[in-house]
């Protein structure tokens, strides 16, 4: 029986252009394919495989797994073609699946919403993306309880959901602790309605803050003043009921103690 060696790349040596192709374009990726056709033209680089190197050199870190060592082979007849059409297909994606392969490999983990925040900016780098989508994936890669919570904040800038995150981690820690031990934590509804409210009225603390007390503290006399008295005495009338012995007026039956109306119904001097 005769022993299988096994198949051996045969690499083809490749000349090294003699330009350098302009920065990839991740958003535009299709005019940076005709920018760098144009630059081939003008310094007549033909064939294929000197193409295909030079686009090689220009691709960011990210896009390296879609070159194969295959393409190094003098198997491959058009590397170029091949490695632009991988490319191009990629970036047929919307912005939401680009998204999603970028922060693939980023989550919470141990540490906090703000650094992941930062983790997730440095990905993207100097490439730009709807706001909303940004601000939407890097929700969803929060715990449910802290996405229950700020749902109510959504319109707030980014960087201050993230520290309000961090903010809810901290207080729903040991929690979050105990829920680590078990495959699935059961949360009761009663659980998740008491904590949203008391997160809630944790984030408002800055609008309540800012209103005045002032109001409150009249609005406190005036019911004071409307109270209705406690000591109130069915045989005396209403005057002598509210301002007792300083009452000048009098209204008849009224059994008050060293009264002497008049027939107006006002005091006669003297008489108290």
């Amino acid at each position: 029986m005769t022993e299988q060696t096994p198949k051996v790349l045969k690499l083809k040596t490749l000349s090294p252009p003699s330009f350098q192709l302009m920065p990839f374009w991740p958003d535009n990726i299709e005019a940076w394919f005709c920018y760098a056709e144009a630059d081939f033209s003008e310094h007549g680089v033909i064939d294929t495989r000197a193409q295909f190197l030079a686009v090689v050199k220009a691709l960011p870190r990210e896009f390296n797994r879609y070159v194969t060592p295959s393409m190094f082979t003098s198997d491959v007849s058009e590397p170029y073609e091949i490695l632009k059409r991988s490319i191009l297909k990629r970036g047929d994606l919307t912005d939401r699946q680009r998204l999603d392969q970028l922060f693939n490999n980023i989550d919470l983990q141990h540490g906090s919403a703000t650094d992941m925040l930062q983790r997730m900016r440095e990905v993207i780098g100097p490439r730009t993306f709807d706001e909303g989508l940004f601000k939407q994936l890097f929700l969803s890669k929060l715990p449910q309880q802290v996405q229950a919570v700020l749902v109510s904040f959504q319109n707030n800038a980014l960087d201050e959901l993230a520290v309000s995150a961090d903010r809810i981690l901290e207080i729903t820690k040991p929690t979050t602790e105990v829920f680590s031990v078990k495959e699935k934590p059961h949360t009761t509804q009663n659980d998740i309605t008491d904590l949203c409210h008391t997160l809630t009225r944790y984030l408002s603390l800055r609008t309540d803050r800012k209103r005045s007390r002032t109001p409150r503290r009249s609005i406190s006399r005036k019911r004071s003043v409307s109270r209705p008295r406690e000591t109130d005495n069915p045989d005396w009338c209403w005057y002598h009921n509210q301002y007792g012995k300083f009452s000048r007026n009098c209204r008849k039956p009224c059994n008050f103690p060293n009264t002497k109306p008049t027939d107006s119904g006002n005091f006669q001097a003297g008489t108290r």
